[in-house]
């Protein structure tokens, strides 16, 4: 594998803060060597278990600092 090649993961973009309007996007890359550092894509057919544990992980350090929600 060549050490040097990029892969583009994505693209992000700012706001223009008088407007609030996007700005042109920008592409996001990263080494091919790091991709295996890479969190892989959340499809939608798994979210609904991952935002479950993390409100029930939430939910559980509430009331172990005795806060009710």
């Amino acid at each position: 594998m060549n050490e040097g090649k990029y892969v583009q993961i994505g693209v992000t973009a700012l706001r223009d803060p008088r407007t609030g309007e996007f700005l042109p996007s920008v592409p996001i890359y990263v080494k091919k060597k790091d991709m295996k550092h890479a969190v892989p894509p959340i499809g939608e057919e798994n979210i609904a278990d991952i935002l479950a544990r993390k409100f029930e992980a939430y939910r559980n350090a509430c009331a172990e600092a005795g806060v009710e929600i």
